[in-house]
């Protein structure tokens, strides 16, 4: 069964940023790229190739950055994210966009100021309040260099010794 909110998320959880970038359009170029692989590949425990997705760049004022799938889950990027006026327009934005997507991400790239990002959290929860949008989804996926750095798993990239016995002579 296809989920494509889902699986989508999944998918951007999975990506890896290769680089930082100057832009915002080359982070979304970049994750465009990897999704319509992602999106698109064959499950590992089927035979069977998956539906393909459409993915796509969009343009336009009332249009996200990339819409994935027939009825559109639209993601927004946001690079540098920086304060109250920043969320107040991207707020704005989501508001605009629920008309013409079935769910929504957004993904911060770039560095995310803590205080934007909580305002951000807050200002969506108001959006998901709304009774016309009860039924769509938003997601805040977080590839800023705040979340790269460490989220606090100190185990991650351990690699225990490995054990040899001592050679002995016969």
């Amino acid at each position: 069964m296809l989920n494509t909110f889902d699986d989508t998320v999944s998918a951007i959880n999975r990506w890896q940023l290769a680089q930082q970038h100057l832009d915002e359009p080359k982070y979304r170029d970049d994750l465009l790229k990897y999704l319509r692989k992602e999106m698109n590949s064959t499950a590992s425990y089927t035979y069977m190739p998956k539906e393909k997705i459409s993915v796509r760049k969009e343009d336009g004022r009332r249009l996200c950055d990339i819409a994935v799938g027939l009825n559109a889950v639209g993601i927004e990027m946001k690079k540098d994210l920086k304060g109250k006026r920043e969320v107040d327009t991207l707020t704005g934005q989501l508001v605009g966009y629920k008309s013409q997507y079935s769910d929504l991400i957004v993904v911060l790239v770039g560095k995310t100021d803590e205080e934007a990002f909580e305002y951000l959290k807050l200002q969506i929860s108001a959006i998901k309040d709304n009774s016309y949008t009860a039924q769509q989804r938003i997601k805040i996926i977080r590839k800023d260099k705040n979340t790269e750095q460490d989220d606090g798993d100190i185990w991650r990239g351990f690699k225990p010794p490995v054990f040899r016995p001592p050679k002995m002579k016969l």
